[in-house]
């Protein structure tokens, strides 16, 4: 439970409002994974394939592919099960991690958003 001080309350008159973002870092305090790889990770959810998720976010197949990778390294786990294209065409879907993680990661995100929403309960 967060305490109200005055500072916080004259905060809240002042209509200002929290925000957060919400990112992993290793032991060594190396970036991991944050809200755009997490948000890849749903595009390929729902639409099947690396490509048409970076286009979706706007960004390219290649970088969409480097982010993928590093995390993956970086975690020693893989996330995305992918199938080269072809004449039965190529794919890609999350493993079962990559699913955990995304599900984990949400599950933080609405923790973050009902203490925001705590808050601005609070100052209405």
């Amino acid at each position: 439970m967060v305490k109200c001080t005055r500072a916080l309350l004259y905060l809240t008159n002042m209509r200002i409002r929290p925000r957060f973002k919400l990112w992993f870092v290793g032991e060594d305090e190396e970036y991991v994974f944050g809200l755009g790889t997490m948000r890849l990770l749903a595009e390929i959810d729902r639409l099947g394939s690396v490509s048409a998720a970076a286009r979706e976010l706007e960004m390219s197949y290649r970088y969409a592919l480097e982010r993928i990778t590093i995390v993956e390294k970086r975690l020693s786990r893989p996330l995305v099960d992918r199938t080269r294209g072809g004449k039965d065409g190529g794919g890609a879907k999350l493993t079962a991690f990559g699913y955990e993680l995304l599900a984990d990661y949400r599950g933080m995100e609405g923790s973050l958003n009902q203490l925001t929403k705590w808050y601005v309960d609070l100052s209405d």
